[in-house]
């Protein structure tokens, strides 16, 4: 009489094929996240300098003041921080929807109404916009929030003083800056850094948009502090138009230099 034929695993043998299915996974994983995590950081840095050159694409178009000689590059503006009407920034449409017309977004641009705040704009403002999206912090579906913000300079109060003043950055509320009072080189200048923080609509004038650096606010990179958005680090753009990656544990005093437009200060972002 004949042996019936083995059929199936035995729970042993199982067990073995799944626990060789997880230590492959296991050793898979980390190789998927170093391969992730640059391609993630490259995009950020691309949308980065993307702004940057909506920012100089406005300065050469619309930028143009009623000067002796306004075609010069040093005398060409940039946009305001905030427009439209409203008690208090918030309330106002902010410096990207200035620049959709610069970022392949004019029809979006068209349909907002430049004579009402942000709250008679609220159904452009509920599009989806990737461009101000860093692709690291895995936005949700229908995320309107931007990841990127406008430096306004030292101080929490910095967006709402006039030009000239001590400590102003790349931009104010109402502020209007031209090439020319970059005294420290554009290339020395941080205009815009990412942030985790505190995050709100890319069409909402105020801090959603725009914020200060108070120095005595250490650190100034991290999880949960006033920017951030990376490993060890965070992304800026220079008013020049580059991206560099700056350390967690940057010196405060070389960061306030770095966003200050008129300090002339020495100083190293490595």
């Amino acid at each position: 009489m004949s042996r019936p034929t083995r059929s199936g695993f035995t729970l042993i043998e199982v067990l073995v094929v799944f626990l060789i299915i997880a230590v492959l996974v296991a050793m898979l994983l980390p190789a998927t996240r170093r391969v992730r995590e640059p391609a993630a950081r490259m995009a950020c840095a691309n949308n980065l300098k993307q702004q940057m050159i909506a920012f100089h694409s406005y300065a050469d178009t619309q930028g143009r003041p009623p000067t002796i000689n306004p075609d010069a590059p040093d005398n060409r503006l940039l946009p305001t921080g905030c427009f439209g009407p409203g008690a208090v920034p918030d309330e106002r449409l902010s410096w990207i929807v200035t620049l959709l017309p610069y970022l392949e977004q004019d029809n979006l641009y068209k349909q907002f109404d430049r004579e009402k705040g942000y709250g008679g704009n609220l159904v452009p403002s509920q599009t989806l916009l990737k461009v101000f999206l860093c692709p690291t912090a895995n936005p949700a579906p229908g995320d309107m929030v931007t990841h990127y913000v406008a430096l306004s300079g030292i101080g929490y109060d910095a967006a709402s003083r006039p030009a000239g003043a001590a400590g102003n950055g790349f931009m104010g509320y109402d502020r209007v800056t031209s090439w020319a009072a970059f005294k420290g080189g554009t290339s020395n200048t941080i205009a815009l850094m990412e942030t985790r923080a505190a995050l709100g609509p890319w069409a909402r004038g105020g801090p959603s948009t725009l914020r200060g650096y108070d120095p005595a606010d250490a650190p100034p990179v991290g999880d949960q502090r006033t920017f951030g958005g990376h490993n060890k680090g965070t992304q800026v753009a220079l008013a020049d138009g580059s991206v560099r990656f700056i350390s967690s544990s940057i010196n405060p005093h070389n960061l306030s230099a770095a966003i200050t437009v008129a300090g002339g200060e020495s100083f190293n972002l490595d």
